[in-house]
């Protein structure tokens, strides 16, 4: 049942102001006394009092005694480390990975940026006895892949740069490499502004594989609360001859459009 939006009426006032506080630490270096954050929140002393007294007894805040100085604590970054970005991304597409594959009878990938390639994360197979199968762990040249290009595609011009140019540095540290200098040159040629301009006005990209003859990639960017692309869920998808009751390639970029939707609102993103 989907959640009714919430009006200002269900604001919790105390946990706002606690909040607050702790945003405010974040961006202080050096940490603040109760009167000043009292100052830049347009508190009274006596308005935080009690919360800043309730977040230090819960260890969010340290005081220090000479200075009379607060900052936040290390329980905060303790419970940071504890959250997982790829342990959480996994867990939550796993579930509709599966559920698309008995949709469209189509083998899934999920794919993220790292070191200059695409790294597999997750991959579920199709019920069918003819399956497209990518190893998880995999890693592929960023440009090579779909992954990749629709990843690069929804970045700042700047963080696209970034990725670029680390993609560029691992590529001369590869020893193992087998891709030819020119053959490097004429993967990157086709990564044109055209290109993205494309993969950005269809939220997808729908090209033949690169690398393997009769499978056509489909491919849609996952975002989180950062609104930038963090993942790729890619269908390698196989026109099979026998075709009993298939949903064709139009039908299966639907749904695999509609999934990358629910997966992004899951991690995050509010577009």
């Amino acid at each position: 049942m989907k959640q009714k939006k919430q009006s200002k009426n269900y604001n919790a006032p105390a946990l706002d102001k606690g909040l607050d506080i702790l945003e405010l630490l974040s961006d202080s270096n050096g940490g603040l006394t109760q009167a000043e954050i009292a100052s830049q929140l347009n508190k009274s002393v006596n308005e935080i009092y009690r919360m800043i007294s309730t977040l230090r007894n819960r260890e969010y805040v340290a005081f220090n005694e000479k200075t009379d100085v607060y900052n936040l604590s290390y329980k905060i970054l303790n419970m940071a480390a504890k959250f997982e970005p790829v342990k959480t991304l996994t867990s939550r597409a796993i579930p509709l990975m599966k559920e698309i594959t008995i949709k469209t009878n189509q083998s899934i990938h999920l794919a993220i940026f790292t070191r200059g390639k695409i790294l597999l994360i997750a991959q579920e197979d199709s019920p069918s006895a003819f399956n497209y199968h990518m190893s998880v762990g995999a890693n592929i040249d960023a440009l090579q892949t779909s992954s990749g290009r629709v990843i690069l595609t929804f970045q700042t011009e700047e963080e696209r740069k970034r990725m670029l140019e680390r993609r560029k540095f691992y590529i001369k540290l590869d020893k193992t490499s087998n891709i030819k200098a020119d053959n490097l040159k004429k993967i990157e040629s086709k990564f044109t502004k055209k290109t993205m301009q494309k993969i950005y006005k269809d939220r997808f990209e729908l090209v033949k594989s690169l690398q393997i003859k009769g499978v056509t990639n489909i491919t849609v960017p996952i975002f989180d609360y950062s609104n930038k692309a963090v993942a790729a869920l890619t269908i390698p998808f196989v026109d099979r001859i026998i075709k009993d009751n298939q949903l064709n390639i139009k039908q299966v970029t639907n749904v695999l459009v509609s999934y990358g939707k629910k997966l992004s609102l899951d991690m995050g993103y509010r577009g």
